[in-house]
């Protein structure tokens, strides 16, 4: 669960956030519990194909594995050398027979792949400049009745980026990423529709974390936020001080009457379906 994009230049940054964030990223408590979700969601059974984007260290790809067995086949496939090596190890150490492939899952022409009853990608459809091409290049890996689960995360819950989303044009910084374009569950809806796909869910997670922090905590949230690979662009030295003067300001305003300040990690998940040929 983890890496994409489009241009050489996003690529690369991706890549290195990803590799540096290698050692730590299964240490976060939210992304084992939607791993679980993905593959109850997925109804996998044995002998089924499986094609995991932006697999990460594996927890998405590991636990499809030991749902299909044996007989079933399950490629993960990630941009970031790192993740992929923590993946292997563990894989290594469970004895599965999983293939992992270092490449940018946004172009998978040419790795002549073939066709899978189901393709994941989880957490990573918001690092993604085109998402609807995106969608549409991994509908065509899908066999006839195959399946793609997606999700986004519900970003106005979360304080960090829907704060820094909002004051990077006042300081000249972007994230690179983001969910500009989720306004609701209708939009990753569309999105299926658009790329010629038959929904089948699409719906609200269950709240995967919640932190409550006190309208003072501003200047130290941010602090340790901008130390954080993804969002370090605005810890840079010429806009350091005034993001940080925005962000507090943002962070404050959004304390409710008991001055407490509520973030809840949740996401938008979706399953659609390739539909046969009549």
């Amino acid at each position: 669960m983890s890496t994409p994009t489009t241009d050489s230049d996003s690529n690369a940054t991706i890549k290195a956030i990803y590799t540096e964030r290698s050692s730590t990223y299964d240490a976060s408590s939210f992304h084992p519990r939607q791993a679980k979700e993905y593959i109850h969601r997925a109804n996998l059974k044995p002998g089924n194909s499986v094609l995991d984007l932006a697999c990460g260290t594996g927890l998405v790809t590991i636990l499809a594995k030991q749902h299909v067995g044996p007989a079933g086949r399950v490629i993960g496939i990630d941009i970031s050398s790192g993740m992929l090596d923590v993946a292997r190890k563990k894989t290594s150490e469970l004895g599965l027979d999983i293939e992992y492939l270092e490449h940018d899952i946004t172009d998978l022409d040419a790795l002549s792949l073939g066709e899978f009853d189901v393709v994941t990608c989880a957490s990573a459809l918001l690092l993604l400049k085109e998402p609807l091409r995106a969608i549409e290049h991994w509908a065509s890996l899908l066999l006839p009745n195959g399946r793609l689960l997606v999700d986004v995360m519900i970003e106005r819950n979360v304080i960090a980026p829907a704060i820094f989303t909002k004051i990077g044009p006042l300081v000249g910084r972007s994230l690179g990423w983001g969910g500009a374009w989720v306004e609701s569950e209708e939009s990753l809806r569309q999105l299926f529709t658009d790329a010629g796909l038959t929904v089948e869910e699409v719906y609200a997670s269950e709240v995967y974390e919640t932190r409550d922090y006190q309208a003072e905590d501003g200047p130290k949230l941010f602090e340790k936020t901008v130390a954080n690979p993804m969002f370090r662009v605005f810890g840079e030295p010429d806009v350091r001080e005034k993001a940080k003067e925005l962000f507090v300001e943002e962070f404050k305003g959004r304390a409710g009457l008991d001055g407490v300040v509520r973030e809840e990690v949740k996401f938008y998940m979706g399953v659609a379906r390739k539909d046969s040929k009549p």
